[in-house]
């Protein structure tokens, strides 16, 4: 299947997970509708992105070669291994893993996921494996067709923006911040830019309430009208009544240390058996399943339980 250019992915990671560390920020909970939110040509059917679904993700394993590691590992072997592991997260070597210790190693892997994502499409869309992709190649593999239309404006303007060279092609590496433009600071101008010609209507730069609830209102009955006042009121961070390109932009894009640090704390929650807010390794090898796997209770298949 294929997939947005522009996922957002880690927007959409962990619905439960920030529900639970995060009740209060109720626009983050909703993969479908951030999706919806963002650029409009951006049509491809996709289901809800969640990290901790992915066939690739693996907790603290930041990569395929540890994951495949473990996975070959006889249970005896296991322990050792995961405590080379916690020793290279482990940062300040004082034996503990901190929650900033491992919110920073759940972004490598978040990113890890992002690119290889990103290269996966690449491949797919390199139609005659040059190792660049033109636009008509591109929307060509995507849409079945390379006539351009109303609806693929926006998501050509992004493709241009990550044409770094303008050589009119994207190479692998252009390609991510086609894909993850969320990624790289320098793609963050045009994310707002697809954002604001969608919602600011008026073209003055702001977004109203009425403006932000425009094209959805006809669905909505008085109890999703209220829920969508609350959330421009959380966004709305200056109390002005109004929203601009930033809080515009905090809304579309993640905020991906936040996410990490988000999990990170579920993760300490569920080992730290003495409560001091920090995790042993001893803690965190009682309950390793949880820290290697994304749904907590096993997804990858080992030889045998410990």
């Amino acid at each position: 299947m294929k997939c947005f250019p522009v996922t957002f992915i880690l927007m959409i990671v962990i619905e439960t997970l920030l529900a639970a560390v995060m009740s209060g920020l109720n626009f983050y909970t909703n993969g479908h509708e951030v999706e919806e939110n963002l650029i409009t040509s951006r049509r491809k059917a996709i289901a809800e992105h969640d990290h901790k679904t992915d066939s690739g993700y693996g907790g603290i394993l930041s990569n395929e070669e540890e994951i495949e590691a473990l996975q070959n590992l006889e249970p005896y072997e296991v322990k050792p291994h995961m405590q080379t592991i916690l020793e290279s997260i482990d940062e300040n070597k004082n034996g503990f893993i901190e929650k900033n210790e491992l919110a920073t190693r759940l972004l490598q892997t978040y990113k890890r996921l992002s690119i290889e994502e990103a290269d996966s499409e690449f491949e797919t869309s390199d139609l005659d494996g040059n190792g660049f992709i033109t636009w008509k190649e591109y929307i060509g593999d995507t849409y079945g067709s390379s006539d351009e239309d109303e609806d693929t404006l926006e998501e050509k303007e992004l493709f241009v923006a990550a044409d770094v060279d303008k050589d009119e092609q994207l190479s692998k590496i252009e390609f991510r911040y086609f894909y993850t433009p969320e990624d790289y600071p320098h793609m963050k101008p045009f994310i707002v830019s697809g954002i604001m010609n969608r919602f600011d209507t008026n073209k003055d730069g702001e977004v109203t309430f009425d403006e932000f609830i425009a094209d959805r209102i006809q669905n909505y009955n008085q109890n999703d009208i209220q829920e969508e006042k609350e959330k421009f009121t959380q966004l709305d961070v200056n109390n002005n009544h109004i929203l601009d390109e930033d809080e515009m932009h905090m809304w579309a894009s993640p905020n991906n240390f936040m996410i990490a640090e988000s999990e990170a704390e579920n993760l300490i929650f569920k080992s730290d058996k003495n409560k001091d807010g920090i995790l042993s390794f001893e803690e965190i090898m009682d309950n390793y399943m949880t820290f290697i796997s994304p749904d907590s209770e096993g997804y990858y298949i080992f030889r045998d339980e410990l």
